[in-house]
């Protein structure tokens, strides 16, 4: 009985080394970001007093993602673990019957917003995937849905927030998908070294629920805007009385 249970007990004991190990390389690489990131958040808020009376919104993101070029230089493998346990620590996206559903509008990009710099990548938003679709998903649905919708959007989501989760966690090209009430977003993401490129957003409501009616911005051109920041593509007509969209364009997760 001895001989039979010990390489049970070695089998459980390594697993048990192993784990800690892992928990404890996961702990190790979260407090390397950290201090990179108090770093940065420390020099950024020490050039800026005093300084922002006399700056547009646009030049203090642009001092912001300068210093963090300067902070995280050299140390994309810290990036790298950061993201990987961010991505793991998602909840599993839950699949749904695409036929039950209508597509109320997609986007290929996103237009930046009137305060992000132009010919500029904000690394310090789009260094992490959950946080470059986030300020995606607000930049486009804010143009899709108009200021009052949006806005009541907005406060539903102040008052409860809802949970990015994992469609692919693949590091390089992964997908997240967002739930509000039945309503679906999904985002496709894909690795530019050091930050996240948007490569599609997707808004989807239950056929069930009915007609949405949403903005019609004016006509896009493509534009050869820095990555991630390029104007948004037509959708084609919606199903069930839905009106023709065009979509356009959230805190850096630590």
């Amino acid at each position: 009985m001895r001989k039979a249970l010990l390489p049970t007990l070695l089998l459980l004991l390594a697993t048990g080394l192993v784990g800690c190990k892992g928990q404890s390389a996961e702990s190790d690489a979260k407090k390397e970001f950290q201090k990179l990131y108090q770093e940065y958040s420390a020099r950024f808020h020490e050039k800026m007093v005093g300084s922002t009376e006399t700056m547009k919104p646009a030049q203090i993101t642009a001092e912001a993602a300068r210093i963090w070029d300067d902070v995280f230089a050299g140390h994309q493998d810290v990036v790298d673990a950061r993201i990987k346990h961010i991505l793991q620590e998602l909840g599993d996206a839950e699949p749904f019957n695409e036929e039950l559903y209508v597509e109320i509008a997609s986007g290929e990009r996103v237009l930046p917003t009137d305060d992000q710099p132009t010919g500029i990548v904000i690394k310090q938003f789009l260094w992490n995937p959950v946080g470059a679709a986030q300020m995606a998903l607000n930049n486009w649905l804010a143009r899709l849905l108009g200021a009052k919708a949006f806005g009541l959007r907005q406060l539903l989501t102040a008052n409860a927030g809802l949970f990015w989760e994992a469609v692919d966690r693949d590091i390089d090209h992964p997908k997240l998908q967002l739930r509000q009430g039945p309503m679906i977003f999904t985002v496709d993401l894909t690795r530019q070294t050091d930050f996240y490129r948007v490569d599609k957003v997707r808004y989807l409501r239950p056929k069930a629920t009915g007609p949405i009616t949403t903005t019609q911005p004016e006509e896009a051109i493509e534009t050869d805007a820095p990555p991630g920041k390029a104007t948004p593509k037509k959708t084609a007509p919606q199903e069930e009385g839905t009106q023709e969209s065009k979509p356009a364009p959230a805190k850096p997760a630590g």
